[in-house]
Formats: structure tokens, C-alpha cells, sequence
């Protein structure tokens, strides 16, 4: 009872303070009815909020120009669903307006409108500004309590499209709560060739009608589940929720012609910028020598990402990004395509969707499929796909993400392609470690870690944003961890950071003041446990959705400890050996005196696999977390007289 009249007492109190917003009494019968029917939090468990409607309507004009009419009404059901009240909409202000049109909360047969003065704008990527016009319209709804509906209505313009005449959208079904009732209207002129399917959900039926020139297609949808990802390791967001995908193009060959309209002529060199491509590449016999060559020096620039209206898609010239120093991923691409023409090497520009934004939908031919810029460099063996944008990418090697995504090059009437995947001897860790153990239980020794492929790509990306005199800061926590006996960094060494064509290697001195530790009646000593990684599976006995592992790789760890006379080795810890289908793992231990060597290597394989494969899964990542292993301790026994250092 005392909690009942809390709550009372707290909705009294914000209807309180709502009154002193505009509040006019809710007069539309349609609506008071839909109101009527709000359900309450029993009839949905664990949601935050329930859509007891959401409308949106859809105008297309002959030209590909949109106006987008979206409303929704949302009742809150529980304390958590009262974040809703602080109302976000995104959009892109370089190319599209919005206005809102209904903006109020209505509560007990009222409705508090929208104060003006509270609708506040600011940047997505604040501090961006000046380049990216994505945008954050915010506001408040007053009066927002548990049981309350939010109502808003907005409406988007969008005047030109990229290619005129082409209309494509992703149409979301789902939202982040359940949805009691969708409606979708779309409108167009007849002429306007357009097919609608939809992914991940039952297909509703789809009504249409054609008048005047115009074609209307409309589907309704009930009971819509909420749109949620709480397993680790899933496939993007864009693979898992239901959409409806509408698209007015036949083919990809007039996006290719876009793109290529719209570049014609942006890679032209400057004297001084064609004087840099041959003095760049004098000495180079072939095309792969040049790109390696010229690729080097474009990768350096900094990358910034200019999103404001057509930059979105428009390259600067080779000549603004050499004087602003500075480009992002199509402006990059552009500097190396005119370099490498100038060295005579044709390359051709490439349109990706990386895949951290799901699969490309092959049926839906749009440029909105595409979210990045490569080239693919024409050589006697055939394209070869080449990324400027990351500099710490070297011309063999794509980066993670783009690697293995959907592409179309710009060539002809456009060519669909899967780009390459490295395989997992490509992306390596390689980890020496020499350990000699002392007589009074301290140890010295040397760590080498050498990284290749992608795996020296994310650790050159990490320690790029490390200034050079903090490395060892930066470095020694993680390296002492992993070497164990309390060790202490006494040298570092970082080599070839900037030189992606080589290997990073990364050397440590070490010493540790207490290696051997006492347990029980003797002594132990852990060995490196760089192959380390948590067991994110552990605890779960089922899964849902689909196992994702975006990258190939491959670890090797050779660790040597000589131990010293009067020490006698009493216990090893068990080794292990899996093979299936997410990866490898083998480890083993061999003696010669009184130095041990153990060897460790695992392989992961690069795929998306089956909610089924959670037991294989289990069982791979059990070994690299080193479940009931001990941590890969070495138990030893010394003779009388053999002291330990405190």
C-alpha cells in the first residue's frame, strides 16, 4: 500500500508539473478510442513500452524526390520506458528538411503539447560538425508517467535523390518494443517500376491501386515482436531485423553509370602531383611495384570523413586533398587512381558495403547499398582490390570489414563482386618467450611478439593512439600480465609501426622478482599465457541467432624456462587438442634437462555459423580462456638450501 501511494503521489506530481505546459483536453474519437485499447505492462512482460500504432506514408514524385509522413503513438509501461519521453530524430540536414508536426503527450484525457522553445539541434558526431551533417533533433514530452501515450508526427522532404528518377528505401518493421499495429502507404507515379519484398518477418499482403498515374501500395502488419540482440557475436543488426526493401532500378549498370558520371575527370593530376607519381615509382618494373609504391604515400594522410550534401558522394580532387592533407575514403581512392594513371596504371573506383553493415541485398540496386570506396587495380594476374583509406594497411592486405563484403566495380555496366579474405597464416601472432629462473626464485628473461596481416593491422590502429613516449605506459601492464611472476618490464622495444609492409614486432626484457611462488609444500611457477582470451560462453546453454567471426587468424607461443640446479620439476599442466568447425587448438610440452619448452597454437576460422555450433564453440573458447587448466602452472620441489625471494 505504502509503495501504491508513492506512485500515486509521483504521478500526482508530474501531471503537476505538466499542467503548467499547454494542455488541451484530447476531443478526436478515433484516437480516445485507440487510447482505450493501451495495453498495460502484464500484457506485454519485460517491455519498456508498447507502438499501438505506427503509420507512415510514403510520396515518391517522378523525379525520385520523397516526402515521408511518420507517426507514432507509444505507451509507456513501465519506469524504464520513461526514457522515451526524451524524443530523438535523426537526420541528414544536407539533404533533407524536417518538420514536426504533432509533438505531445496524452495522459488521463489530456494532451500536453510540445513547448517550442525546448526543441534543441545538435551534430551526431558532435565536434564533427563542420564535415558530417548528420543531425539530432531533441526534445522533451511533458507530462510522461507510466501509463501514458507519447504522440509524434514527423515529416521528412527529401527533393533529389542520387540517380534522378531511382526511389530505394530499407523500410524498418520492427522498433526496439513491440508494435501493436503498423501501416504502410506508398505512392508513386504508375510509370515508376517498383517491386517491394521483405526479409525476416511473415510477408504481409501487399494491396494495390493505381489512379490518376499514381500507384499505391499499402501493407498492414499486427503484433509486431520487438527488435532485440543479446548474444554475443551475432550478425549485424541490418541481417536480423525485418524490413520491407523497395527499389525502382533493374539492374546495377545505372548505379556503375552514376558513379562513373559523377567521378569523370576528379582524379586529374597537377604537374607537381604527376612529377610526385614518376619520381615515386622511377625503378618500378610492374604494376604491383607502383601500387605498393604510390599506395604509401596516400595511405598517409589523415582520414576525414566529409558527408556534407554531395560530398557524401562527390571525391575532392587529387590536388584539394594534397592541400588540405587530408581526405576520407573516395577522396583517398581518387589521389591514388590519378597517381597510378600518371604511372601509367589504370585502375577502376569500387563501391563497398562493409560488412559491419550486413549483407548487400544483390536484388535492391541502389548506391544507398554502399558505404565505402576502394579501387581495383587492373595487372597482367587480373583486379587487384586495394584499400588507401587506413594507414595501417598495406597494399596486399584489405582491412577487416571490407575483406570478404559485396562490392560493384565501376567499370562498364558495373560487375558484382565478393572481395578476397585472407586466410588465417596471414593475420599471425607469433610469441617467443625465454625465461631463466633464478636460485633465489627470480626470473629474467625476453619476450618477442611478431604480428602480421590483420592482427598487425588492429595492433599498429591501437597503438597509433598512443603517443610515442607512452608506449611502455600503454604496453607494459598488458605484457606483465601475460609473462605472470609479477613481472616487470625493463626494456621495450617497438619496431616497424610504421611500416606496414613489415611485420610489428614488439620486444620486452623482464624481470620478475618472484617467479617461483610458494604453494602448498613446494613451489610453483606460471608459464605465458598469451594465447589468453575470456570465455564470453561459458554460461550459456542455449543460442538463438547465428555465430559470427569476422576475421581469419592464427597464434603460435613458444615459451622456454630453464630452471636452476636443485629445482625438480614435480607437476606439468595438461595439454589439449580440438579440431572443428570455428577453429584449431593444440598445445604441448617437452623437457630436456632443466628447461621446458611449451608450444601453444590455435586457429580461427572466418565465417558465420549455425546457433547449433554453441557447444563446439564452448568447447574452443574453454582452452583459450584456460578452464580448469590452472592457469598452466609448473609445480617444482628445490633442495634444502635453495632459498625464495620475498
Amino acid at each position: 500500500m505504502g509503495i501504491a501511494v508513492r506512485q500515486s503521489s509521483l504521478v500526482a506530481l508530474v501531471l503537476l508539473l505538466a499542467s503548467l505546459a499547454a494542455a488541451a483536453p484530447l476531443d478526436d474519437p478515433a484516437l480516445r478510442a485507440l487510447l482505450d485499447t493501451a495495453p498495460a505492462a502484464k500484457d506485454y512482460p519485460g517491455a519498456p513500452a508498447v507502438c499501438l500504432l505506427r503509420e507512415m506514408e510514403i510520396t515518391v514524385d517522378a523525379a525520385g524526390g520523397t516526402v515521408v509522413r511518420d507517426r507514432k503513438l507509444v505507451t509507456i509501461l513501465t519506469p524504464q520506458g520513461l526514457s522515451l519521453a526524451q524524443w530523438a530524430i535523426p537526420y541528414d540536414k544536407s539533404s533533407e528538411t524536417v518538420e514536426v508536426r504533432t509533438a505531445r503527450t496524452l495522459v488521463q484525457g489530456q494532451a500536453y503539447a510540445l513547448n517550442p522553445t525546448q526543441v534543441v539541434e545538435s551534430a551526431v558526431y558532435p565536434g564533427m560538425a563542420w564535415y558530417d551533417a548528420l543531425t539530432l533533433r531533441r526534445f522533451p514530452l511533458p507530462g510522461a508517467v507510466v501509463g501514458a501515450t507519447l504522440e509524434v508526427e514527423t515529416l521528412f522532404k527529401r527533393p533529389m535523390p542520387r540517380i534522378s528518377g531511382e526511389f530505394s528505401a530499407r523500410l524498418p518493421l520492427q522498433m526496439s518494443y513491440p508494435v501493436r499495429e503498423l501501416r504502410y502507404t506508398l505512392r508513386a507515379p504508375a510509370a515508376m517500376p517498383l517491386t517491394v519484398r521483405f526479409t525476416g518477418l511473415l510477408v504481409p499482403a501487399l494491396e494495390t491501386t493505381e489512379a490518376g498515374g499514381q500507384r499505391v501500395i499499402r501493407w498492414r502488419m499486427a503484433d509486431v515482436p520487438a527488435f532485440k540482440v543479446v548474444e554475443a557475436q551475432t550478425p549485424p543488426a541490418a541481417d536480423l531485423m525485418a524490413t520491407a526493401r523497395v527499389c525502382s532500378l533493374a539492374s546495377w549498370a545505372p548505379v556503375a553509370a552514376w558513379y562513373a558520371k559523377l567521378t569523370e575527370g576528379r582524379d586529374a593530376l597537377t604537374p607537381e602531383l604527376t612529377k610526385l607519381a614518376q619520381a615515386k615509382t622511377k625503378g618500378c618494373r610492374t604494376p604491383e611495384e607502383k601500387l605498393a609504391a604510390l599506395h604509401a604515400v596516400v595511405r598517409e594522410l589523415p582520414y576525414v570523413g566529409i558527408e556534407l550534401g554531395t560530398l557524401g558522394d562527390l571525391p575532392h580532387t587529387p590536388q584539394e586533398v594534397a592541400e588540405r592533407q587530408y581526405g576520407d575514403c573516395k577522396d583517398k581512392a581518387t589521389l591514388l587512381r590519378g597517381l597510378l594513371k600518371a604511372a601509367g596504371v589504370t585502375s577502376d573506383y569500387v563501391l563497398v558495403r562493409t560488412t559491419d553493415r550486413g549483407a548487400l541485398d544483390r536484388a535492391c540496386y541502389s548506391p544507398a547499398e554502399f558505404n565505402h570506396v576502394i579501387l581495383a587495380v587492373r595487372t597482367p594476374a587480373g583486379d587487384r582490390f586495394v584499400d588507401p583509406t587506413p594507414a595501417e594497411c598495406p597494399a596486399d592486405l584489405l582491412p577487416s570489414g571490407v575483406e570478404g563484403a559485396d562490392a560493384l566495380i565501376v567499370r562498364g555496366d558495373g560487375a558484382l563482386v565478393t572481395l578476397p579474405v585472407s586466410p588465417a597464416a596471414a593475420n599471425r601472432t607469433d610469441v617467443t618467450v625465454t625465461t631463466t629462473v633464478r636460485a633465489d626464485g627470480s626470473a629474467g628473461g625476453r619476450a618477442v611478439l611478431r604480428f602480421t596481416g590483420l592482427t598487425a593491422m588492429l595492433q599498429r590502429a591501437t597503438l597509433a593512439q598512443v603517443e610515442d613516449e607512452r608506449y611502455r605506459e600503454a604496453l607494459e601492464p598488458v605484457l606483465a600480465a601475460r609473462l605472470g611472476g609479477e613481472a616487470t618490464i625493463t626494456a621495450l622495444k617497438v619496431e616497424h609501426l610504421r611500416a606496414p609492409e613489415r611485420p610489428l614486432v614488439i620486444t620486452a626484457d623482464f624481470t620478475a622478482h618472484r617467479y617461483l611462488q610458494p604453494a602448498g609444500a613446494g613451489l610453483s611457477a606460471g608459464l605465458p599465457v598469451f594465447m589468453y582470451q575470456p570465455n564470453r560462453f561459458r554460461s550459456a546453454t542455449a543460442r538463438a541467432l547465428p555465430f559470427v567471426q569476422g576475421m581469419a587468424s592464427s597464434f603460435r607461443m613458444q615459451a622456454r624456462v630453464t630452471f636452476p640446479d636443485g629445482v625438480t620439476i614435480t607437476h606439468l599442466p595438461a595439454v589439449a587438442t580440438y579440431a572443428g568447425p570455428v577453429g584449431s587448438y593444440g598445445d604441448a610440452l617437452t623437457r630436456a634437462g632443466q628447461t621446458l619448452t611449451y608450444t601453444c597454437e590455435y586457429a580461427t576460422v572466418r565465417g558465420t555459423f549455425p546457433p547449433e555450433t554453441l557447444a563446439e564453440y564452448r568447447t574452443f573458447t574453454a582452452l583459450l580462456a584456460l578452464e580448469g587448466r590452472n592457469g598452466l602452472q609448473v609445480f617444482v620441489k628445490r633442495e634444502e638450501g635453495l632459498g625464495v625471494g620475498d
